[in-house]
């Protein structure tokens, strides 16, 4: 399908009613590319996080200078599991044997 503009809010109606597996690729579309669809059951992202201002896909997205805003969980993620976990153990020469001929 092709939009009458390319600006911000750009408006499609949605295919859900007619085919209720275009639900995923119309979250998808608009995640990516910003375009809206009138009528889908649930219009809100699935691949980017809800905090994301823009859209990635679109050809006027500019990248950020860094990310370190981006929200990055692994870290406290990490440090919740090593609390699970018994510490590995010192090396103690087990690693230095090899097969004999």
């Amino acid at each position: 399908m092709r939009t009458a503009d390319r600006a911000a809010e750009a408006r499609l109606p949605s295919l859900t009613p007619i085919w209720r597996s275009a639900e995923f690729q119309e979250r998808e579309i608009f995640d990516l590319y910003g375009i809206r669809f009138d009528g889908h059951p649930d219009m809100r992202r699935i691949l980017m996080w809800d905090e994301f201002k823009d859209y990635p896909m679109r050809k006027d997205y500019r990248e950020p200078d860094d990310y370190e805003y981006e929200p990055t969980p692994h870290d406290d993620v990490l440090e919740k599991a090593k609390q699970h976990y018994a510490p590995r153990p010192q090396l103690d020469g087990a690693e230095n044997i090899t097969a004999q001929k």
